[in-house]
């Protein structure tokens, strides 16, 4: 059976000769990604990855959209995702927009566990559900384990002592960039050595969260800046001080 999926556009939307075909695309997209409270808020960039346009069409489509009454946009300020609700009929019919029922053992509220919450949260989605139970997963590959230990052990390089993190949790923001984000493994790990190299990044990117929420800055400036690294860090011995320190103390004494 395919496993291909699909963006479900209504009958209504796609006749409107009132909207450009890249709108239509928009408009699917947005449905595609609304949850139960109606909203969604993705950035400009995702939408603009996802629907293949441009971040200048992105815009242009979201204020057509806002102009004919079939978008509401909440704009939050800078650096805050706008928010964004479908406002046309055919949103109620959009069978993109059709959530499963939810099964007995699992409602909102207090039987919701915090973990089903956070994940809920994290991927602005209605729980997967098959035709008979519920399937909460989020598969951590190797391969997003292995990145975030090369993260630990980049950052570990200059500092020894630096205190073990949950390398499950940091692995899980691994991998919501390979499989939702769609970073390629072998980038995140360029990304991953340059920043902890770099003068500026190796003091702010110290967590797998923070990575993923840099990386299209840490992209940029590795671009512009290859070449900009930090001088290695010194080495230090088990008493946490370098050679030179050693003998000034030995000579204080």
């Amino acid at each position: 059976m395919s496993t291909t999926q699909f963006y479900k556009l209504p009958v209504e939307i796609a006749g409107r000769r009132d909207l450009t075909p890249a709108s239509k695309i928009l408009w699917a997209v947005l449905a595609d990604r609304i949850g139960d409270n109606g909203f969604c808020w993705a950035g400009v960039r995702i939408l603009a990855r996802d629907t293949g346009l441009t971040v200048t069409g992105v815009l242009g489509c979201l204020r057509l959209l806002e102009k004919r009454g079939d978008l509401q946009i909440e704009r939050r300020g800078i650096g805050r995702a706008n928010h964004y609700r479908l406002t046309s009929q055919s949103v109620q019919q959009s069978c993109a927009l059709k959530k499963p029922e939810r099964s007995g053992k699992l409602k909102r509220g207090a039987q919701q566990t915090c973990a089903q919450a956070l994940n809920r949260v994290e991927l602005n989605q209605t729980d997967q559900l098959n035709q008979t139970h519920i399937k909460i997963s989020c598969p951590k590959s190797p391969e997003a384990l292995r990145l975030a230990e090369l993260l630990l052990s980049e950052i570990r390089r200059r500092k020894p002592d630096y205190r073990k993190p949950d390398l499950k949790a940091w692995a899980k923001h691994i991998d919501l960039m390979i499989r939702r984000d769609k970073r390629n493994p072998e980038r995140i790990r360029e990304v991953i050595e340059w920043c902890q190299l770099d003068d500026f990044w190796q003091s702010n990117i110290l967590s797998t969260e923070k990575l993923r929420k840099q990386f299209d800055k840490l992209e940029m400036d590795m671009e512009k800046r290859p070449g900009r690294q930090a001088v290695a860090p010194p080495q230090r011995g088990l008493d946490g001080l370098t050679a030179r320190q050693r003998a000034l103390k030995e000579t204080t004494r």
